[in-house]
């Protein structure tokens, strides 16, 4: 999907205790913050698109223009495999814009804390179970070797709700020798370009921007 979407990484901490997400032991990473604290990492690729802007796949019919190879994070909504199954009563209310049925007609899709029709959620599930040691492994060596990334995390982690960390989807790529990461750029260096034009000027999409513009120069060593 280099072509396709501006990909970024997003590392979002997530305090103790938190409510739905105990799944984070098993796929996600963690980190000991001042004073000796452990967090749990929620590391995940995400297409970096500004909340206010629709998904650059959306056709004029407000339909997906990439049904046949939807990614599975887009088939499995509203359901949301990074969090638990008994938690994910709140992703089902509709918001703005959603075409959603929710008539006396329309499926049950949830009963008793439990997904109804499972397949998708456990595909993306599996999936992340398999990408752990690799998630891991990048967030372990970026905190390591970027005080100024650990220095974000630890900033992050001290908010209420917690915040969010952007970083450059090559910092991954690196970390992942099966991957060729001049094929990624090339793929990927003219779509950030596009992002770049389409969001500047706008003060409301100042962070959007200014990651569109330095991820693209970072690229192009790639190139």
């Amino acid at each position: 999907m280099a072509d396709t979407f501006p990909l970024a990484m997003m590392i979002t901490p997530v305090k103790p205790g938190t409510r739905g997400q105990a799944v984070l032991e098993r796929i996600g990473a963690s980190v000991v913050l001042p004073p000796k604290k452990k967090m749990q990492l929620l590391v995940n690729p995400v297409s970096f698109v500004p909340p206010s802007m629709p998904c650059p796949q959306l056709t004029p019919e407000n339909l997906c223009g990439i049904h046949k190879t939807k990614p599975i994070r887009c088939r499995t909504m509203p359901f949301y495999a990074y969090k638990d199954e008994d938690h994910q009563t709140d992703l089902l209310q509709p918001r703005g814009g959603w075409l959603c049925d929710t008539s006396d007609a329309a499926p049950v899709v949830y009963r008793d804390h439990r997904i109804v029709d499972r397949a998708d959620f456990e595909a993306e599930r599996g999936r992340l179970l398999d990408q752990a040691s690799a998630i891991r492994r990048y967030a372990d060596l970026l905190l390591k070797h970027s005080p100024a990334m650990m220095a974000r995390v630890a900033k992050a982690a001290q908010t209420t709700p917690t915040g969010r960390v952007v970083a450059s989807f090559v910092s991954y790529l690196r970390y992942d020798r099966g991957l060729d990461l001049a094929a990624f750029a090339r793929a990927q260096h003219s779509l950030l370009r596009d992002w770049d034009t389409k969001t500047s000027g706008n003060p409301k999409m100042t962070e959007f921007n200014a990651y569109y513009r330095e991820a693209a120069v970072e690229l192009e060593r790639y190139l």
